[in-house]
């Protein structure tokens, strides 16, 4: 066998082993607490940020408001590139809560299942993709068949963007088992996969369309043909959840208010967060207006939960079925937005 492939599953193994190792092991004690100027006593909370994502902005314009330190928190945050990432930081003890795709959710708990503690406390939000849609590389825009076995979708390995790349697959008439996936890190690596082309297609979305389109990639089927939405979940360790209850429900009540400011101020909003994460602030807004961001745990949100388990187990994500539904801690959001906890968590279908 050649010597860099022995290396490279070596490599690998450890990871795993190191990430399985972790995943029971996380922040699970009283959280810090932190003195400001004024003597106040706040409860530290460390959040790991999805880049780009809903709960980094609200974070962000709630910090910058005082809207944490109003309910009691002094809010560190992290970011990550992906959901995989902020699970890891959680895993390990390095977070508290962050968030996690639909997918990416199942998946992790699915191939976990022997020693996971991640629950779920609440939903976050959910879109659907109003813009943008399957891109691909100049070559084939006249020729969608030839994509069949083609160079490879672009995907990021454990997070939604697998489920994403299937949809797009099975609207194409597509045998989703015999497409090769490129896996990416970041926006900045998918852009230089497309430029030096040995990607042949990807799902691009919000502020990545104009970066996809500079290559020469040119939108072949929207996202809402295909029916691309995405549910996001905020996530904790069930130690840390049983233990700091009280912390998480004043959380989501702060994020709900800075959610509120966003929308009520989206003009002011969009600069702030322009000058802080580079982003423009028309695709700011653009993403933002996607969302529909609603704490707590409904049966909607559950439900669809239990169609994309259903789907990575069939398509043998990982080796057993599970009901989702028993990684649920509803306390916080129950005593934080009582009338939004609709999910049914007695149900036990598999």
């Amino acid at each position: 066998m050649n010597i860099k492939k022995i290396i490279a599953i070596i490599a690998s193994t450890a990871l795993t082993a190191t990430l399985l190792a972790s995943c029971g092991s996380s922040s699970s004690g009283k959280t810090a607490k932190k003195v400001t100027k004024d003597g106040k006593e706040l409860s530290v909370l460390r959040v790991a940020n999805m880049t780009g994502q809903p709960d980094q902005y609200a974070d962000y314009i709630g910090m910058e408001q005082g809207i944490f330190e109003k309910y009691g928190i002094s809010l560190e945050t992290s970011e990550y590139a992906a959901g995989i990432n902020t699970v890891d930081a959680i895993a390990t003890g390095t977070a508290d809560t962050g968030l996690l795709a639909d997918f990416a959710a199942v998946n992790r708990i699915g191939n976990t299942l022997d020693n996971t503690n991640l629950v779920i406390f609440s939903d976050l939000s959910s879109s659907v993709s109003y813009n943008g849609g399957l891109f691909v590389a100049p070559k084939y825009k006249d020729d969608l068949d030839a994509l069949d076995e083609s160079e490879g979708w672009i995907t990021s390995i454990g997070t939604v963007s697998e489920y994403f790349n299937w949809q797009a697959q099975t609207y194409l008439g597509l045998d989703p088992s015999k497409q090769k996936n490129v896996n990416t890190d970041s926006i900045s690596t998918q852009i230089a996969v497309a430029h030096n082309g040995e990607a042949s297609a990807a799902i691009v979305t919000g502020s990545a369309i104009k970066k996809y389109e500079a290559e020469g990639w040119t939108q072949v089927a929207s996202a809402k043909d295909i029916g691309i939405n995405v549910s996001a979940y905020l996530i904790t360790s069930s130690d840390f959840a049983k233990n700091n209850t009280e912390i998480l429900t004043n959380y989501l009540k702060a994020l709900d208010e800075s959610v509120k400011y966003i929308n009520d101020n989206l003009d002011e909003s969009a600069e702030k967060i322009s000058k802080k994460y580079g982003i423009e602030p028309d695709d700011f807004k653009t993403n933002w207006e996607q969302y529909s961001i609603k704490l707590g745990l409904s049966e909607e949100a559950a439900s669809h939960l239990d169609e994309i388990n259903k789907w990575a187990y069939d398509n043998g994500k990982y080796p057993n079925s599970y009901n989702i539904r028993e990684f649920y801690y509803p306390d916080s959001a129950k005593k934080a937005f009582p009338d939004n906890v609709t999910a049914d968590l007695t149900k036990a279908d598999k």
